[in-house]
């Protein structure tokens, strides 16, 4: 993941992405959602950004409607591996960071 302001890259960090039976989906998004899950521990980690993107393998997921987010995990070694539902995973503290800092609408571009 590469974080980008105004035309100069601010970080980037390793992810965990969909697995092959539930890719991520491919293009451009934004942030319509952030959730604080109260729980660092938790398979979210301690926070999870919404997207406008929808998987385009799972209609529903965890009660939702297969929406995909950028979010934390409790797996850190699962980082760099295709591994999810079709999210994006990163580390807790950089999650943490990220929440902290981008509105709601901020573009995300999957590529």
């Amino acid at each position: 993941l590469s974080v980008w302001r105004n035309g100069t890259l601010q970080s980037t960090t390793p992810i965990a992405v969909g697995s092959d039976e539930n890719p991520t989906p491919v293009g451009s998004f934004f942030i319509t959602d952030k959730i604080d899950t109260a729980n660092d521990a938790g398979a979210y980690g301690p926070y999870a950004l919404g997207l406008s993107a929808h998987s385009e393998t799972l209609t529903e997921f965890a009660g939702g409607d297969g929406q995909i987010g950028i979010h934390g995990t409790n797996d850190p070694s699962s980082i760099g591996q295709p591994v999810s539902h079709g999210c994006v995973r990163l580390p807790n503290d950089v999650i943490a960071q990220l929440a902290t800092e981008l509105p709601l609408g901020t573009p995300v571009v999957i590529s």
